[in-house]
């Protein structure tokens, strides 16, 4: 069973800040070791996003990490839709916009997966899904990392936690489509009505438009379905059992930088600013749940299912239901599949202060 420590929001005041909460709790969670280079894995928040991470949070934390010894550097990774995180060059654009640079953190920002995103290492994993996984480079070859994940709904795995963030955050474009290519659509041509507004959605050049009626070219098409909002007649139809198949791959994905990385890695979830849509949407949808705390640990199943629990928590008390009504999706999925592989256990003791 999995220690997990839990700090609540309700504590928060002037003399227990979240700052004062991060301190507190790192040395139960810290792998790094003096002169380790350490990964400070995060999501810095598409352009336009604002309820993602707050960059003080992570101030803290590598300011933790230089104390302990290490050498740190902020991370991310590139994307698979058409945005503004989809090299390196833009993404590290973003996350300077959004506050994250070598000045205002103290650590260079290092984009992990190379300019194009097909900078990585392939990791054995042994899966029932996936044999093996290809994780970005400047993780793989860190010496440890503290994963630092904003938990929030996810419209295709219910729940992004620090799970998601080392099965889809910590890999290259190609890791990334061994996860989602399970969801390439297929166009109901009956509804298609030619707008072509698809088009622009689709990086990879997979949606065309002939005779009035898109088609989707499988070879191109990554299934990371963001073409899917585009349509306003429900054309781009994904396969049905794509939101099971993607979260049995990315709990499996999981396993790659845990492998990589045995025992240096350590886990913090802030569990503010619960909105229903990835920090990767543009946008910032109003919160479905109040805000819970920060919980942190080494297991990284343990810690998601341990902030699902206190999510859920939270949600029926206010009478909001629970994250699985969110989307419609069990996110507990992904957590068995990583549990499976040896990522993790679902078993936790919950250590409140």
């Amino acid at each position: 069973m999995s220690e997990v420590f839990f700090r609540a929001a309700e504590d928060i005041g002037p003399e227990n800040t979240q700052i004062d909460q991060i301190i507190d709790i790192f040395p139960k969670i810290s792998p790094v070791k003096q002169g380790d280079i350490v990964a400070i894995k995060i999501h810095p928040g598409e352009l336009g996003n604002t309820t993602y991470m707050r960059p003080v949070i992570v101030k803290t934390v590598t300011d933790l990490v230089k104390e302990a010894g290490g050498i740190p550097f902020i991370t991310d990774t590139t994307v698979l839709y058409s945005g503004k995180r989809f090299n390196a060059a833009d993404l590290l654009c973003t996350a300077a916009t959004n506050g994250f640079t070598h000045a205002s953190m103290g650590a260079p920002i290092i984009c992990a997966d190379g300019l194009l995103g097909d900078d990585s290492v392939t990791v054995e994993i042994g899966g029932e899904t996936l044999e093996r996984i290809t994780v970005a480079s400047a993780i793989a070859n860190a010496d440890s990392m503290i994963m630092i994940s904003h938990c929030k709904g996810h419209p295709a795995s219910g729940f992004g936690g620090a799970v998601k963030n080392l099965g889809m955050g910590c890999l290259d474009k190609a890791g990334k489509t061994a996860v989602h290519e399970v969801a390439r659509p297929e166009i109901d041509i009956d509804k298609c009505v030619g707008c072509k507004k698809c088009l622009k959605y689709c990086p990879w050049g997979a949606i065309t438009v002939d005779r009035e009626k898109a088609s989707v070219d499988k070879e191109l098409c990554r299934g990371e379905l963001s073409c899917l909002g585009s349509c306003a007649y429900q054309a781009i139809i994904p396969p049905e059992d794509a939101p099971v198949r993607m979260q049995e791959r990315l709990g499996e994905a999981a396993m790659g930088p845990v492998k990589l990385l045995p025992e240096k890695i350590g886990y913090i979830n802030w569990i503010f600013d619960l909105t229903p849509g990835c920090d990767c949407f543009n946008f910032s949808a109003p919160a479905f749940s109040a805000d819970v705390g920060i919980t942190a640990s080494r297991d990284p199943v343990a810690i998601d299912m341990a902030s699902l629990d206190l999510i859920n928590e939270k949600m029926r008390n206010t009478k909001r239901g629970c994250v699985n009504d969110v989307w419609g999706i069990d996110p507990v999925i992904h957590l068995q599949y990583a549990q499976k592989l040896g990522a993790g256990s679902m078993d936790y003791e919950l250590i409140r202060r």
